[in-house]
């Protein structure tokens, strides 16, 4: 019992321990699999089944229609397969391939320099560009500077020169009062009309030039006691000449000169008048207006000083603005020339490349198609192009019988058919004899009507064996691979990977803790392998998931 109990006791422990192992050792299992994009050749596959007939003649049309440039082949004339017939004239498509092709170069240049990395010459070269941006900003703060202290003295002289021009408007006009007063006592100092009009005139004056009230008939001794007024202004921008007190000497001189000038106007000139009266307030009018334009001048001298101020301290700002920037980029530049290409610039470019260069092959085969070619060895048995004339598209102009004595008739789904093309080479076996027996064959016709098969719209396709062989008989089943593209040095991926989303095709990437984010991007052929061409998105080593585990 002893034995026993304790038996027990140590195989329970040992339950709870691999227990425990299992629960919180084992390692975790990942919740999805994965594959690792890579570089591969790939070939695209049509596969259908047909029938083996007996072979009959082959009418050959173009795509595109266009003006025959060579007519090659005559009636009973004997073809190899692939001979040219008929060509249509491409020199625009072949101008379009020599700009794309010279575009692919650059790009695949482009691509081969950044996986170069950058250059010590392109270092250097940056670090002069550089060097010679921060000493254009320098410069440029330097300008500024300059400009400010020159635009501070300019206007500092302008105001300097309006200060001196109002100390002496000041003096003139107080001296034309002094001459008004002596007018005034003697002619004008009764109170009738005449006396009166002078009398106010003066009083308007005396109160804007030395601010004293109801002075019209003051003497001169009075009238020196004060500088009130527009006086005043002056002499307090000499003891202070802030500019904001010069300007309003300024502006009150201008004033006060106005009321002078309207004071003497007033003044009636008597038959009366000695000469030397008349002609001494003829030349204070004279004075005053003189005085008048003067400060008017000042003024305006000022307002253009500032106004070219700003506008050579805003270009200067301007520059120094423009110095920073160009130093910004510059020293941006540098930077990444240090770094060196990030992988996401190198994937991108690698795209750019693909792109540029299945923009090339695009053109390639639209320039094929301007080629009438025999699909199969045969001999012609009609022939209506004629050079320079116009042929449209569909429109049979060559026939031929083929030497082979049977061919294959298929019917692709809607789905493939946009893939084949006349002139693909396929590869066929016959049920008779396996498939490990190969035979070659060529697509030489293709149907522009669909056929509906059990519902499903399809196209039947021709196909002609190449070379002749006792082992084909008529009415055999034939299983044909038809290669509609090839692709050398792909990246690729599994096509499971790949998924829909609205609209848009998309991977999963695995993340860390076991995370996943969706990937946009763009596919091209699609492998007989199981494996897909990525043309944008994904670059060689990314992980995709291929299978997420429930």
């Amino acid at each position: 019992m002893f034995t026993l109990k304790y038996a027990v006791i140590a195989i329970a422990v040992v339950f709870i321990a691999v227990f425990a192992w299992r629960y919180f050792a084992a390692p975790k299992t990942v919740p999805y699999e994965f594959a690792v994009a890579a570089r591969a050749d790939l070939v695209e596959e049509v596969s259908v089944t047909g029938k083996v007939k007996a072979a009959h003649s082959v009418q050959l049309a173009f795509e595109k229609g266009g003006r025959v440039v060579r007519a090659r082949a005559a009636v009973g004339d004997r073809v190899a397969q692939g001979a040219m017939l008929v060509e249509l004239d491409a020199s625009e498509l072949r101008s379009q391939l020599a700009e794309a092709s010279a575009a692919r170069e650059v790009q695949e240049a482009k691509l081969d320099e950044m996986r170069l990395g950058t250059r010590p010459e392109e270092i250097a070269l940056a670090e002069t560009k550089a060097a010679s941006a921060k000493k254009s900003f320098a410069d440029a703060q330097v300008n500024l500077e300059n400009a400010k202290s020159k635009a501070d003295a300019d206007i500092k002289d302008d105001y300097d020169s309006a200060l001196s021009a109002a100390v002496k408007s000041a003096s003139i006009a107080l001296n034309s009062l002094f001459v008004l007063t002596d007018l005034q006592n003697a002619y004008f100092s009764g109170l009738d009309q005449q006396g009166i009009q002078v009398s106010d005139g003066k009083a308007a004056a005396v109160l804007a030039l030395l601010g004293v009230q109801g002075a019209g008939r003051a003497g001169k001794d009075y009238l020196s006691q004060f500088s009130g007024g527009a006086k005043g202004s002056v002499v307090a921008a000499q003891a202070n000449p802030a500019f904001e007190n010069i300007d309003k000497a300024l502006g009150d001189m201008k004033g006060a000169l106005s009321l002078v000038k309207a004071a003497l106007d007033g003044v009636p000139v008597l038959s009366k008048f000695t000469s030397a009266d008349a002609g001494n307030l003829n030349t204070e009018k004279n004075n005053v207006s003189a005085e008048a334009i003067t400060i008017a001048g000042k003024q305006q001298a000022i307002a253009v000083q500032k106004a070219a101020n700003q506008s050579s301290i805003s270009a200067a700002e301007a520059g120094v603005n423009d110095a920073a920037n160009a130093r910004a980029a510059a020293e941006a530049e540098l930077a990444l020339k240090y770094a060196g290409y990030t992988k996401e610039q190198i994937s991108a470019q690698e795209a750019s490349a693909l792109q540029a260069e299945a923009h090339a092959e695009t053109i390639k085969a639209q320039l094929a198609k301007s080629v009438l070619s025999a699909p199969i060895a045969g001999v012609v048995t009609r022939q209506d192009a004629k050079e320079g004339e116009i042929v449209s598209a569909g429109v049979s102009v060559v026939s031929l019988i083929s030497e082979a004595q049977f061919e294959m008739e298929a019917y692709v789904p809607e789905a493939d058919v946009a893939k084949v093309r006349i002139g693909n080479e396929a590869q066929v076996t016959l049920d008779a004899y396996g498939n490990d027996t190969f035979f070659d064959a060529v697509t030489s016709a293709i149907d522009p009507a669909e056929t509906i098969v059990e519902g499903v719209p399809t196209y039947k396709v021709t196909l002609q064996f190449t070379k002749k062989d006792e082992r084909i008989k008529s009415g055999m089943t034939a299983n044909i691979d038809i290669v509609t593209g090839k692709r050398t040095g792909a990246i690729v991926i599994p096509q499971r990977a790949v998924i829909t989303k609205e609209g848009k095709k998309i991977v999963r990437i695995p993340g860390a803790n076991n995370s996943m984010s969706e990937r946009e991007m763009e596919t091209g052929l699609r492998g007989n392998d199981g494996n897909i061409e990525i043309l944008k998105g994904i670059q060689e080593g990314d992980r995709v998931i291929t299978f997420v585990k429930e």
